[in-house]
């Protein structure tokens, strides 16, 4: 898990920097922390992040499903998904992005651990 490249997107400025805190401290880097839709794109094609841990409702024209969508298709690049919400039709169109899992808000450091753990596994196979 240590030395993976990881996005934030979260539109709540406590949440994204106690997120980011705490992907520093498990040895990830961490490649931005952006609150819109629009700016994903320019951060992954410049920094080429692992992972992205985004949130579904975030700011601007682009809720996160549809970012996810985009990067999955453009980028071949996975999403966790956070979320406070558990909104079934939004889990459904949120499933159909391959998502590498979720993390309910408020984030517990454990489920943090084991969801990266989980999807850096992912990423190499295992």
């Amino acid at each position: 898990m240590k030395g993976l490249k990881i996005l934030i997107v979260e539109d709540d400025a406590i949440i994204s920097m106690d997120i980011e805190q705490r992907v520093n401290r498990l040895g990830c880097r961490v490649t931005g922390v952006l609150d819109r839709g629009d700016k994903v794109f320019s951060n992954v094609a410049g920094e080429r992040p692992d992972i992205v841990l985004m949130d579904i409702n975030i700011k601007g024209d682009m809720d996160g499903v549809s970012v996810a969508e985009r990067l999955l298709e453009d980028y071949g690049l996975r999403v966790i998904y956070i979320t406070a919400y558990s909104d079934m039709s939004m889990r459904e169109r949120a499933l159909k992005t391959d998502p590498l899992g979720y993390l309910v808000k408020p984030i517990r450091e454990s489920e943090l651990i084991e969801m990266l753990e989980y999807a850096a596994g992912k990423l190499n196979g295992i």
